[in-house]
């Protein structure tokens, strides 16, 4: 295994969470196969393919029309949130290391943050089980300051709110397009291998401080 230094002079940390720190990205999916598995149907087997690019709705008029469902498109799209709240609740695993790593960060005392622009109940009750939350101030949440991770202003609302420069500031991401977002504005990048930005592997290496495959790799 790799052993991967941080940058120097690092003296907060704000962490995404999805595909970051906890292995939610697969639920997406999974999740049309297991709501009809759920309800007594066996999918086609690249149903998760089919669905990757649509939007909820598109994805609830297909399952429904294709697979002749009764239920009506609200119950269907009801049933799909729930699987992916029951998801976070109760199956999400962390990602390799990453305990250890906020361990580690925490003994060191650095603080560190969360930002997301995921469901934050969902995302709380994740971390919570796992037993990571404590180890975070305050979650940031895009929804909420009305922006989005293809631009650094999260990252620099936080970065204002813990009171340290962006240069001293690590931000721990797995997609490209929030990794570019940080850099450009002058955070240190941390890129966390994950399935979903697969594809963008060479270009995150390439972009970020830092790539790990595992947070074992830092600890």
């Amino acid at each position: 295994m790799k052993n991967v230094k941080l940058p120097p002079d690092i003296q907060a940390i704000l962490f995404d969470i999805d595909g970051t720190l906890i292995d939610s990205m697969p639920i997406w999916d999974e999740l049309g196969a297991r709501y009809l598995r759920a309800n007594g149907i066996e999918p086609e087997t690249e149903l998760g393919k089919i669905l990757f690019p649509m939007t909820i709705d598109e994805g609830v008029t297909y399952l429904k029309e294709h697979y002749h469902l009764e239920n009506s498109k609200d119950v269907i799209r009801a049933g799909l949130m729930q699987t992916v709240d029951d998801f976070y609740r109760y199956e999400v695993p962390a990602k390799d290391g990453a305990k250890a790593f906020l361990k580690q960060s925490a003994s060191a005392g650095l603080p560190m943050v969360l930002t997301t622009i995921g469901e934050p109940a969902q995302e709380e009750a994740a971390l919570t089980r796992l037993g990571l939350r404590g180890f975070f101030g305050k979650m940031y949440v895009c929804e909420e300051y009305h922006t989005t991770k293809k631009e650094p202003r999260i990252y620099q609302i936080a970065a204002r709110d813990l009171g340290v420069r962006p240069e001293h500031v690590l931000v721990a991401e797995d997609m490209l397009q929030a990794v570019r977002a940080a850099k450009n504005a002058g955070f240190r990048t941390l890129a966390v291998a994950d399935d979903a930005s697969r594809a963008d592997r060479e270009e995150l290496i390439r972009t970020a401080d830092c790539f790990i495959d595992s947070f074992f790799e830092l600890t």
